[in-house]
């Protein structure tokens, strides 16, 4: 019987830091949509401001992580089914991030489901290969 490997702490952050900057902004553009930002300014802008925010977190984030690895390297969990949880918030909201970004950019509400459809397909398949490579957890069982 073959054992499945248990990554450390450090790994499984590294995944959902990876995840955050490359989603962080469809995440915030979900928010400025939440607040109807757009009616305020200009999607252009909108998109600035969330580029400038991902590019800040995105170093903060970095320098953090470069600071604490010692730490986190030592630290080992059988499953990291929290951490998981906050994949799968960040990857939701991520596609739909993206579906307003297309709208954002100029694109037909009408084929909004024909972008988040298909992104929500891939995204559950590579969460469930994620998952249960790294994470050690089963969405299939769940």
């Amino acid at each position: 019987m073959k054992r499945k490997k248990v990554y450390n702490l450090f790994q499984i952050n590294l995944i959902l830091f990876n995840s955050f900057s490359i989603l962080l902004v469809p995440i915030l553009v979900v928010f400025a949509y939440i607040f109807d930002l757009h009616l305020v300014t200009s999607a252009n802008r909108i998109i600035l401001v969330a580029d400038i925010i991902a590019a800040l977190t995105f170093i903060v984030g970095l320098t953090f992580i470069l600071i604490t690895r010692d730490h986190f390297q030592r630290r080992l969990k059988p499953s990291y089914s929290k951490e998981f949880l906050w994949l799968i918030i960040i990857s939701a909201f991520g596609i739909l991030g993206i579906g307003i970004l297309f709208i954002y950019l100029g694109g037909k509400e009408i084929y909004v489901p024909h972008i988040i459809i298909p992104l929500f397909l891939i995204t559950y398949l590579l969460l469930y290969a994620v998952g249960q490579k790294y994470f050690n957890i089963n969405l299939l069982k769940r």
